[in-house]
Formats: structure tokens, sequence, C-alpha cells
């Protein structure tokens, strides 16, 4: 390929901004809050971490289809056993639907506060129709959902990065809790689970392989510009974005000894803390969050159940797009699963997710270490250390969360 400047490869850039948009949703900011107002800046070390470690990931599920050919469902059957992969990815499907049902439920409540004077017609309406508008948009087509996902996590990143000076947090705490520490306790756990789940599980190896596919990036001269990829929108977009709501729990809540399961609890403990401001853009926030992982994550979960049971996992395909709307109007019954406290169950469902990560991180880890495989193109030992640090921390965070 021809060597291009960089405002010409940045045009050509934008899958991992569907992977980054599923990402950045309600699970993320209930895990980065809950951990900011629980232990103050004691793990912003992972929220910081957390970015890099989902971008080196991701990218060697885009590196080993682009050698191989192979997407995340075809690498588990093919280098472990069908009979492994089957319910492997069964498991993350629904755990996927899961998410997209109980964010319904979420969008209600944070439509609720945004606009109180809805009443009834929130959850009979106004949900219906957002759901709906998300399943027609994130139909349209690959490129459509990529310039979508790339304005919104864009969009998002700027929201928080405008935060952090609207609110007074230590610079002196905030160094000390870039040394890593694991907290034990219950609370703790599960918001370090669900930053990994959220993050740099390995479910999302497999989801990238088939957003590089769709880009049309099928060998190895694409690889400079997935670094690219990744940089900017794992890197950079949401290492911003999972920062500046852990920095918002740690600086405004824990000193207040103010500690939040919820992220709506969080939006609405933050008006006469600092200002209707930050409620706002924390609300605005969490809105975007909510619709984009309506779609992205319904997009992701969708190419691997089409890619099990033989439909082409592409958004220009017709039985694809019928399987992705009705994914994702599951969210319309959210609203009506009475009782469920929606961000609770939330990180709860990307712990859900964490616990197939070990398993698909390590079968990635062995392929993409097998020169009989990858050829020249296997792991460099810079990629592997951060693979392995990626495994051990999926490892914990999932015993952590089996213990709960």
């Amino acid at each position: 390929m021809k060597k291009e400047g960089l405002i010409k490869n940045l045009s050509m850039i934008g899958p991992a901004a569907i992977l980054v948009a599923s990402s950045m949703g309600p699970g993320t900011v209930a895990s980065c809050i809950m951990g900011g107002s629980h232990l103050g800046y004691k793990i912003l070390w992972m929220a910081l971490l957390s970015g890099f470690l989902g971008a080196l990931v991701s990218f060697i599920g885009g590196k080993v289809y682009m050698v191989t050919g192979k997407t995340g469902f075809q690498v588990i059957r093919d280098y472990s056993h069908p009979w492994f992969a089957y319910p492997l990815f069964a498991w993350m499907f629904f755990a996927g639907c899961f998410v997209i049902t109980v964010e319904g439920k979420l969008l209600g409540h944070t439509t609720a506060l945004m606009a109180p004077n809805l009443g009834g017609l929130n959850d009979i309406l106004i949900v219906p129709l957002l759901v709906l508008a998300a399943a027609i948009i994130f139909s349209f087509g690959f490129r459509k959902v990529v310039f979508l996902c790339s304005l919104m996590t864009a969009g998002m990143a700027l929201l928080f990065l405008i935060n952090f000076f609207f609110i007074d947090f230590s610079i002196t705490e905030a160094v000390k809790g870039l040394a890593p520490t694991v907290p034990f306790d219950k609370t703790g756990l599960l918001a370090f689970g669900g930053i990994m789940g959220g993050s740099a599980s390995g479910v999302v190896a497999a989801g990238y392989s088939y957003l590089v596919k769709n880009k049309g990036w099928d060998n190895v001269e694409y690889i400079p510009r997935m670094k690219l990829d990744q940089i900017l929108f794992y890197g950079i977009l949401f290492g911003i974005f999972s920062v500046g709501i852990y920095i918002t729990g740690a600086a405004v809540l824990h000193p207040q000894g103010i500690e939040v399961n919820s992220a709506i609890d969080a939006a609405k403990g933050l008006e006469p803390l600092v200002g209707a401001f930050s409620k706002w853009v924390f609300l605005v926030g969490l809105f975007g969050a909510v619709f984009t992982t309506l779609g992205a994550l319904a997009t992701i979960m969708c190419y691997m159940l089409a890619d099990m049971v033989g439909i082409k996992p592409d958004l220009n395909n017709v039985k694809f797009k019928i399987l992705l709307f009705c994914t994702i109007m599951l969210g319309v019954l959210g609203p009506f699963l009475s009782g469920l406290p929606a961000m609770k169950y939330m990180v709860f469902a990307m712990v859900i997710f964490l616990l197939a990560g070990p398993a698909v991180l390590l079968i990635y880890l062995i392929v993409g270490n097998k020169k009989s495989i990858m050829g020249e193109h296997i792991n460099s030992p810079l990629l592997n250390t951060g693979l392995i640090i990626a495994f051990i921390l999926n490892c914990v965070g999932s015993v952590a969360s089996v213990m709960q």
C-alpha cells in the first residue's frame, strides 16, 4: 500500500468505533462510577489501562483474521473444538441479549430524568420509539454505522473531557491511584470485574474480527491502519471516557461518603455537589452510551450468531438485517421488567461477558504464537506481554466476580 498522510489514513479507519461504542455503554459507566465512588482513586490504574488492554485484545482478533481469513467463531471452532465453540458463543449471545433488554429499562430511567414531565408516556411511547430508531439506524449499512459510532464515541469522550474542568480532583491522589492494586471487598471486586468485562474481555477479540472483515481489511497490509484505528478509538477516546467517569466518582462522590450502585443515582447526586451543568453532562453522556450500545452491541452479537447458524454476517445481507433489527428491538421489553435494578444488573452482565473472556483470549494467544498458522506475523514480545496481562486480569476479574 502507498504511504498516505495522516488525514487520509484517519478517513479510512473506523471499525473499532463500533466495538468501542458497544464498550462505551452503561456497564462501563456503572462499573467506573461504582469503583470511583466506593474506592476513590484506588483503581484509577484499571480505568486508564482498560482502554489500552482493550486495544491489544481486539488487535489480536483483527490480525488473526487478516492472516488466516477466519472470524472469531471460526477461530475458536477450528483451533479448539466445535463442542466448545458453540456453547461459548451461545453464552456470549445470551449475555448480549440480556444487556440489550436491561438497556431498554435504563433508557427509560435516563429519559425520565431528562424529561420528567413525560410521565407514563415514557415507557410506553418514548422508549419504544428510541429503540425503534436505533434498530432502523443500525440496519442501514456498515459504513453508516461506522460513521454514527465514530461521531457518538468522539462526542461522549468530549463530554467527559469537558467535565474535568468542572470538578475538583486531586492530582496527588490520582498519581497514587496509578499504582496497581486489587480491591478485595465485595463492591470493589464487582467494579473491578465490570471494568474488565466492559473493555478488555477476550470477547472483543472475536467481535473485532467481524468488523475488520466488513471493512474489507482482509490482508496484513492493513495492519498499520488497524493500529491507528485502535489507538484513536480504544486508546484515546475510550480512555478519556472511562477515566473521566471514574474520576467523577472518585473526586466528587467518594469524598462526600456517597457510594452509588447506579449511574442514575450518580447523576442525581452530582447536581447538589458540582452544579447542574455536570449533572447534565453525565446524563447526556449516559443517554448516548445507552443508545449507541443498543445498536453496536447487537451488531457484534448478531455477527457471532449469524456465523454460527450459517447466515452471512454482513450488514448488506437482508437476513442479517432482520436478525439485527429483531435483536435491537428486545430493548422495548426493558421498561416492563418491574423491580429490576437496571444498573447493577448491567455490571453483572459485563461480568457474564468476562467469564467467557479468559477462554477466548487464551485461544487467540496460542494461535497468535503458532508459526505454522501465523507465519512471519506471530506475536511480538510486546504484544504477548500486553495480552498476558489482559489474560491475567480477565482471570482475576472472573474469579472475583464468581466470588460475588
